[in-house]
């Protein structure tokens, strides 16, 4: 579990931050810089393309400290994003996963391990890396407003969420040597921000960003269950699996209030 980055700790997590910034900028911009890949979408949609490879499950889980993982079974991958969670933190759950799928080598047999704190602050770092290099230029080149208007700016622009785009300024500003900027930044780390959406359209950008997507896709499943089904036949079991997952699916209508219609799509 990634920790909770207050003012208290930021400056620990930023020299963390610098002691694997070689590594873990190297794996972004192999990424970043692949022309296979970068070309099909901006990097946050990306993010949620590449998970569908794997066969990504998007579900939303009324648990706000539970965002994602990726459950591993008889060599079997499977990624699951909260969709109950605002999207610009979906997008950033979606690269720290992408992290562990790719480059980290430490996973159990159920789930791929997320007590380990140094492939934690990586697969952050990582996910950092690939929704908000240049937000520092982009805060510096934005008009004459308070600091809060200006983060929502960054988030909007990187899609972004807001602790992240406040983590990625304070490592500029320490950079730079600009303690004014790190004040502002350590005293707006603990604040809690009150109706983000309504701040978001008072300042004429789409609020959607800060507002959970409800988004339920179970294809993966549904292609699993389908492709056993047809290979055998004479197994019972089928109308089973496909029985419990409608379910499923009928209990997360009922809760979220979503309609059949979104099941098994983006």
């Amino acid at each position: 579990m990634s920790e909770i980055i207050t003012a208290s700790n930021i400056d620990l997590v930023i020299q963390k931050n610098k002691e694997i910034d070689k590594e873990v900028s190297a794996q972004a911009l192999r990424i970043q810089t692949n022309p296979s890949i970068v070309k099909v979408a901006s990097m946050p949609q990306l993010a949620l393309l590449l998970l569908g490879g794997f066969g990504l499950i998007q579900m939303p889980i009324e648990d706000k400290y539970w965002s994602g993982a990726i459950y591993v079974k008889d060599g079997k991958i499977v990624p699951v994003i909260n969709t109950a969670i605002p999207r610009a933190n979906q997008y950033f759950v979606a690269w720290h996963e992408i992290y562990h799928l790719i480059f980290d080598e430490i996973y159990s047999d159920y789930f791929i391990e997320n007590d380990n704190i140094v492939e934690e602050r990586k697969a952050e770092y990582f996910a950092a890396c690939m929704l908000l290099s240049g937000v520092d230029r982009y805060y510096a080149e934005l008009p004459a407003m308070d600091f809060t208007s200006k983060v929502l700016y960054c988030m909007s622009a990187f899609q972004a969420p807001y602790k992240a785009v406040l983590i990625s300024l304070y490592e500029d500003a320490e950079r730079r040597e600009n303690e004014k900027m790190k004040g502002l930044i350590k005293e707006a780390l603990d604040l809690k921000m009150e109706d983000m959406p309504g701040q978001f359209r008072k300042l004429g950008l789409d609020d959607s960003l800060v507002l959970p997507s409800y988004v339920i896709n179970t294809s993966y499943l549904q292609e699993q269950i389908k492709k056993k089904k047809e290979a055998e036949p004479e197994l019972k079991y089928h109308g089973d699996n496909e029985e419990f997952l409608k379910n499923i699916e009928e209990e997360i209508r009922v809760i979220t209030g979503v309609t059949p219609l979104s099941w098994g799509h983006n």
